[in-house]
């Protein structure tokens, strides 16, 4: 039995439960624990405190363990100040997912204590828990005290490259405080603040104003996800010139946000600008057609951009004969997301004839198909990671390493 293993079992022993067979006989070149609860063998047997306490106990004396995702799980406080404790006294782990679990301020607030101390850990997943504070609505000075933390806990720690609190309630005084530790932070590569807790146009023309100022002066920031923060046209023209500014951002993510055709011209300046912008995600934004033929005007001069999502976009047959066009000039390309528009006959019979282009790319979400010689589009559905994600994964570690 390794000492992994033998570790493993006594700590298991000493808290009366049993181990998981996937890594009761595991070796000592065990460096990845993936234990997330959303598979269907882990549906009834979640990871919960007592277990989370276990991990910790045996990662607290064990050094080869470099991943470990308990994401979906059910960790609450209790289990965040376990692992908190960890943190304190491990220097092999690099990467941790607690994400979707049932994590509040109070575990938050543990584990920030001891990442304040910790130089190893590089990759932090929080997305889908409610950190930011009490919900209290009698205490409403409470209420954004952990978003608040984690620019203190950024302006202590610089060893942290990637931080996704994606759906962890993050109002404009927790972005803030993000924004203004990112200034001249030196590791952060990757940064997901989707879904914030802005409630009001005011609030995220300030989070804007911020992000902005924090652009203008970053020097490593790689990848930046806004998704679902509610931008619309007028914020993201006003984060333009900052977008423009830096030289360091490859990766610009905003679907879901509430941009028209101006914002699709908006971003077709950045792309006129930026010809290092190697991924653009603007998915499920309505751009429409006119929007789209703005990017495309842009597509023969940029050769840099390898990765463009513009499904769901409300494009029109001229947006999309624009864009195929466009590509039959753009050698760049590798990536397209389309799926999700207007397919009218015109612009599949476009698609159609410049389909050696099409056949060129490794990921379209779209495929084409002749019944009864007539082209027809259908959806593209990958098994695997989809296409866009995965091509954008494979180029920020091309970038970050």
């Amino acid at each position: 039995m390794s000492k992994w293993s033998l570790a493993y079992a006594t700590a298991c022993s000493e808290k009366g439960i049993l181990p998981r067979m996937e890594y009761q006989e595991s070796d000592d070149d065990l460096q990845s624990l993936i234990l997330n609860g959303n598979c269907p063998e882990r549906f009834g047997c979640r990871v919960n405190d007592i277990e989370a306490e276990v991990l910790s106990n045996v990662l607290s004396k064990t050094s080869n363990i470099t991943e470990i995702d308990l994401s979906y799980n059910e960790v609450t406080d209790v289990g965040a100040e376990h692992i908190a404790n960890m943190l304190r006294t491990n220097t092999s782990l690099q990467h941790i997912s607690l994400a979707y679990c049932d994590i509040k301020y109070t575990g938050w607030r543990a584990m920030t204590d001891a990442l304040m101390h910790n130089r190893t850990l590089q990759s932090l997943v929080m997305a889908g828990n409610s950190i930011t504070g009490d919900d209290d609505p009698s205490k409403p000075e409470l209420r954004e005290i952990g978003g608040a933390s984690i620019g203190t806990l950024l302006r202590e720690n610089h060893t942290l490259s990637s931080l996704n609190f994606s759906s962890c309630g993050l109002g404009v005084c927790s972005i803030v405080g993000i924004a203004q530790a990112l200034i001249d932070h030196p590791s952060v590569t990757s940064l997901n603040i989707s879904s914030p807790n802005l409630s009001s146009y005011q609030e995220r023309t300030s989070a804007v104003q911020h992000l902005s100022e924090m652009l203008r002066k970053n020097n490593a920031l790689v990848e930046l996800n806004m998704t679902r923060m509610h931008l619309c046209d007028d914020q993201v023209a006003m984060m333009l010139p900052a977008l423009v500014y830096n030289d360091t951002l490859r990766s610009v993510l905003m679907p879901g946000n509430k941009l028209s055709q101006d914002g699709g011209v908006e971003v077709s300046k950045l792309l006129a600008r930026r010809h290092d912008i190697s991924v653009v995600d603007i998915s499920s934004n309505v751009i429409e057609s006119a929007g789209a033929a703005a990017i495309a005007s842009t597509l023969r001069a940029n050769q840099g951009i390898g990765c463009l999502n513009l499904s769901f976009c409300g494009i029109g047959e001229s947006g999309l004969i624009s864009l195929i066009e466009a590509l039959t000039s753009n050698h760049g390309i590798t990536t397209l997301l389309l799926w999700g528009n207007a397919w009218t006959p015109l612009a599949v019979k476009c698609l159609y004839d410049h389909r050696s282009r099409i056949e060129d790319l490794a990921y379209f979400d779209c495929d084409l198909h002749v019944v009864d010689g007539v082209p027809q589009v259908c959806r593209c559905v990958y098994s695997s990671l989809p296409p866009f994600r995965a091509t954008l994964k494979k180029k920020n570690e091309q970038l970050t390493n």
